[in-house]
């Protein structure tokens, strides 16, 4: 995937990882504006996912800057070579949501149990900036929510245009008859699959992403009256 113009800026650039055996990942961003977004694990890879499905983020980013956790200071570019004595840190993400910056830094379980004196540094230094910080790991998405996740932004990325005018078939159609089973509740509707995620990611239905399969369909579901709170899986509270 090329970059487009209006890629973010990043502080490092994962994608160019020649020194190192892991691959890098590359993924469109609908919710940034179909950007390309670089990431450097598959668990990132799931983040970047639920953030662009999360009705709360407005906006995030990549790589977006180091912080000098010495003297505080928000840098553009990692420095190298490192100083003697200096401690740096470059966030995984920074999440903009309505009213608040969040940064979030995603490692596996075992990484997050044997660094926890780096990370209480890097939230004091950040909360001092008046920046959130908070730590996702694996155990942060239960059940089947990453793979369910993982469908929703194909729909999301490959079909935009036409959710609207799937979603409106099931908007005309009373509240009562929007709970029940996937078979009940589209009736009359091909392919289900193109109906269902219309309606949950617009807010007409909704189902638990945790529990249930997106790709079975054999579940309840109800209406959502709009919200989309089915997608809000990242707790960004410190």
């Amino acid at each position: 995937m090329k970059c487009h113009a209006n890629s973010p800026s990043f502080s490092r650039d994962v994608a160019k990882r020649t020194k190192r055996s892991r691959r890098a990942y590359v993924m469109c961003s609908p919710k940034n504006g179909f950007v390309e977004i670089r990431l450097e694990s598959r668990l990132e890879q799931s983040v970047a996912q639920a953030l662009e499905l999360d009705p709360r983020v407005r906006a995030y980013c990549t790589q977006p800057f180091t912080v000098d956790l010495n003297s505080g200071a928000f840098l553009a570019k990692k420095p190298s070579p490192q100083l003697v004595n200096a401690a740096f840190y470059t966030p995984d993400f920074v999440v903009e949501l309505d009213d608040l910056q969040v940064v979030v830094e995603v490692k596996p379980r075992v990484f997050v149990q044997e660094h926890q004196k780096l990370f209480a540094r890097v939230r004091s230094v950040l909360l001092k900036k008046g920046v959130r910080f908070v730590v996702v790991c694996e155990d942060s998405f239960p059940g089947h929510y990453l793979r369910n996740a993982q469908l929703f932004l194909q729909y999301r990325t490959q079909a935009s245009d036409a959710l609207p005018r799937w979603a409106a078939q099931l908007q005309t159609r009373a509240s009562v008859d929007l709970f029940g089973s996937v078979s009940d509740v589209l009736v009359g509707l091909e392919p289900k699959n193109y109906y269902l995620a219309a309606g949950a990611l617009l807010g007409v239905i909704k189902f638990d992403l945790s529990r249930h399969l997106f790709e079975r369909m054999d579940f309840c579901l109800e209406p959502a009256f709009g919200a989309l709170t089915m997608f809000e899986v990242i707790r960004y509270e410190p």
